[in-house]
């Protein structure tokens, strides 16, 4: 933060007065992103968060993990090809410990997307069954997925689409 000095004068007496300016070090855009999360967190079924399974919780970006909390999500342990297959298993039961579905994952090849659709299939069934029952059959899975750079959000969307010979991955 920046402190700014000014000199008053009044009559034969000067003051100094401080202004201070207040510097944003939250760029908008990730400020507009939060606002799109929140709104689009009320209409989905699962979120999908992308980690680096190199460093799982360094990837994680606290401010998201504290805005899907409530959902139900599924942690996907991208990169699991470069990282130690013990560690890789260590992870997983970290997570699965804590109530969060995780899943190991190569995007470069595409191990694991299969298993990772399956995965999250089961994880909202209850809730499809339920939409079922009200008579909205074969309504498509709504899943959001989040993610911090170089996790290989992009490499995923392609292998899932291509696999499913979709457009988007709804």
């Amino acid at each position: 933060m920046s402190d700014r000095i000014e000199k008053k004068e009044k009559g034969n007496k000067s003051e100094k007065v401080f202004r201070k300016v207040v510097l944003s070090w939250y760029p908008g855009h990730m400020a507009k992103t939060k606002r799109q999360i929140e709104e689009d967190l009320k209409i989905i079924d699962i979120v999908i968060e992308i980690l680096d399974a190199r460093i799982p919780i360094s990837s994680q970006n606290p401010m998201i993990s504290e805005m899907i909390k409530k959902k139900k999500k599924i942690i996907v342990l991208n990169k699991a090809d470069l990282a130690d297959e013990k560690q890789n298993s260590q992870w997983i039961k970290y997570f699965e410990k804590k109530g969060i579905s995780a899943i190991l994952v190569d995007s470069n090849s595409g191990k694991g997307i299969e298993q990772c659709i399956k995965k999250i299939e089961k994880i909202v069934e209850n809730e499809l069954q339920m939409q079922a029952e009200k008579g909205r059959i074969g309504r498509k899975i709504r899943a959001m997925v989040v993610r911090n750079s170089k996790c290989g959000k992009i490499i995923i969307y392609k292998q899932n689409c291509q696999k499913n010979n979709t457009r988007s991955w709804q």
